[in-house]
């Protein structure tokens, strides 16, 4: 995909001073609702993930895992995503009762929860990876993508909503939603490998106002991963065992892949980010440029008709500036459309 710089003296002479416009109740709102937590500006975010699988746990399989962890720490990622079932307390091979009796219950630790959480607090790290957790309410056991914070406490815990028909005659209990949790950086949700197939959990996560997806799998998605991350506006990280894993813009830009050379890829990514339509924003848009500098960054997708426009500034988010100025945003000007075709259909 092709971008462009916008160059902005062919409207700045029209933008010298800022438009005002009403933005509409539901525009506002929605603006309220994604500025309701503040967090630190700019909103520069670092990722790895790790195209790694190692199968059963042992003394092999954890002084590997922990080499790949601490070289992905030496570009001080803000979060590490693993693979799907990374590690496990079984054999493939193991009966459904074993594995059932030998998953982790979270809330009591582990070995695999013990590892985790304590490379996370010594890398101060937020890390989520997949394996078998044990059901807290009864039998069973579900596929869950575990997030540990900076400190190596439990930040949640994602069940996978779509095991594949194999993984639910082999025992793996069904999630019951989509999840999203708050980091210190912004909010994260988590898809796990068949999720990938549901744009039901898209929607759940985008109501749910996730700006980063976790996608740990064991299939690639290829083409799947950037079209979401388009169609929802949010960021992708995915972790797989080969070749493939991807870092991915609310563009589709894959800004970092995984090869069978390097298995660790990095990428840092603004979070302050918005995609902004280009009709009825180009003087908007100019004048934000104008005032703002190089303090925000405003990319031209022509063939999308769309601004991708980021946030520089130590202290204005990038909500700040599209309220500042009146911008709509791509989701508010589809909104709008919506809302202005009803009043020509035929009665």
């Amino acid at each position: 995909m092709k971008r462009t710089v916008l160059v902005f003296m062919f409207v700045i002479c029209f933008a010298g001073q800022v438009l005002v416009s009403a933005a509409g109740d539901e525009s506002n709102n929605r603006n309220q609702q994604q500025n309701k937590v503040k967090f630190r500006t700019p909103r520069i975010v670092g990722v790895s993930t790790i195209s790694y699988i190692g199968g059963c746990i042992n003394e092999k399989v954890i002084k590997t895992l922990e080499g790949y962890i601490d070289t992905a720490a030496l570009d001080k990622p803000d979060i590490i995503v693993l693979t799907e079932g990374v590690v496990q307390n079984t054999q493939g091979s193991a009966s459904q009762d074993e594995k059932n009796n030998k998953s982790e219950l979270i809330s009591e630790g582990g070995t695999i929860t013990g590892f985790f959480s304590r490379k996370a607090k010594e890398h101060k790290i937020y890390i989520i990876a997949s394996y078998w957790r044990k059901n807290e309410q009864g039998k069973g056991r579900y596929n869950s993508a575990v997030l540990f914070d900076r400190e190596g406490r439990m930040a949640g815990a994602y069940d996978k909503v779509y095991p594949t028909i194999g993984e639910l005659e082999r025992g793996i209990l069904p999630g019951e939603s989509a999840k999203v949790f708050q980091t210190d950086f912004g909010k994260i949700g988590a898809l796990i490998c068949f999720d990938l197939n549901f744009r039901e959990l898209m929607t759940e996560l985008r109501n749910k106002e996730a700006e980063l997806v976790c996608f740990l799998s064991n299939y690639r998605g290829g083409f799947v991963v950037r079209s979401l991350a388009f169609e929802n506006q949010m960021f992708f990280a995915s972790s797989v065992p080969g070749e493939n894993s991807v870092i991915v813009d609310p563009m589709g830009r894959v800004l970092a892949e995984s090869s069978a050379y390097g298995k660790i890829i990095f990428s840092k990514i603004n979070l302050d980010s918005k995609v902004v339509h280009i009709d009825y924003n180009i003087e908007r848009v100019a004048a934000l440029k104008k005032k703002y500098g190089d303090l925000v960054k405003i990319e031209v997708f022509s063939p999308e008709a769309v601004y991708f426009v980021s946030s520089l500034h130590p202290e204005k988010s990038i909500g700040d500036m599209i309220r500042e100025f009146n911008i709509e945003t791509y989701d508010e000007y589809r909104d709008r459309a919506r809302s202005e075709r009803k009043k020509y259909l035929l009665k």
